[in-house]
């Protein structure tokens, strides 16, 4: 029986407040589960917007090993050459053509396992994007035979479309979460053909919020239905991730647990 591959995945980690919580647990984390390998989305890393090369350096350095990306993901525009040339990032995969960067990208863990990391995003209230599920299907037919793990996040907001990638792609991928909501769902569950699935990570970031946006501004542009300028919530952050182990002969999931650890 092979050793499962222990597989962490951070949901959307929202500025200051959830870099923060990393720094002071990751590692902790990596330590405890012992963690072969790390991916979270970092779409919202710089205040909520975007991200730069700095705030994902701070990111690779807590031992995070590819970010992936969303809507958000040009909100800072000094990001676009960065992800050209540095396959640690990957976009989603069913933007257009024109779009620096990459769909997916292979990364090995310490002990040589190489894992395909694929980032899509949704077309249900979330703008006109390609096909989700065309996208997956080429990147499928793309990855080679020799990677031990295949990690899918799914940026959407319609439950219904995150699950439906999901079973989409059960039997295909090892694990497909969902990101996106910021609010984090208690169905992890494992798949009839051993996808490990979930519908949303959660974020990481301040939960006294509103999705982790400073409660004043979000909730001024409800009432007044005026523009706002957003802010991250500072303080406080919860870290949501959820642990899959995988059988890196089969890329079937065996074990899938949410992880929470709340402010300090």
């Amino acid at each position: 029986m092979p050793e499962l591959l222990n597989i962490l995945a951070i949901g959307d980690i929202i500025g200051r407040a959830g870099r923060r919580a990393l720094q002071s647990h990751l590692s902790s984390l990596i330590d405890r589960h012992q963690i072969d390998f790390v991916v979270a989305n970092g779409e919202n890393l710089a205040s909520g917007f975007g991200l730069t090369e700095k705030t994902a350096d701070e990111m690779f350095n807590l031992g995070v090993d590819v970010l992936t990306n969303g809507n958000h993901c040009w909100d800072q525009r000094e990001i676009m050459p960065v992800m050209d040339r540095d396959d640690r990032f990957v976009r989603p995969a069913n933007f257009t053509s024109a779009a620096p960067g990459r769909g997916w990208t292979i990364r090995e863990t310490a002990a040589g396992h190489r894992i395909a990391v694929v980032n899509l995003i949704g077309q249900v209230f979330m703008g006109g994007w390609d096909c989700p599920f065309a996208a997956a299907n080429n990147i499928m037919d793309d990855i080679p035979n020799d990677v031990s793990a295949i990690i899918v996040d799914m940026h959407a907001e319609a439950t219904s479309e995150k699950m439906g990638m999901g079973w989409h792609l059960d039997g295909r991928a090892s694990f497909v979460f969902g990101t996106h909501t910021h609010v984090p769902t208690c169905d992890e569950t494992i798949l009839p053909k051993g996808t490990a699935y979930q519908t949303d990570l959660g974020m990481t970031g301040c939960y006294q919020s509103i999705i982790g946006m400073q409660v004043e501004s979000a909730l001024k542009r409800m009432i007044e239905r005026m523009p706002q300028r957003f802010t991250a919530a500072e303080r406080g952050a919860s870290i949501f991730a959820t642990l899959v182990g995988i059988n890196p002969q089969t890329r079937r999931a065996e074990r899938i647990e949410r992880i929470h650890i709340p402010p300090e």
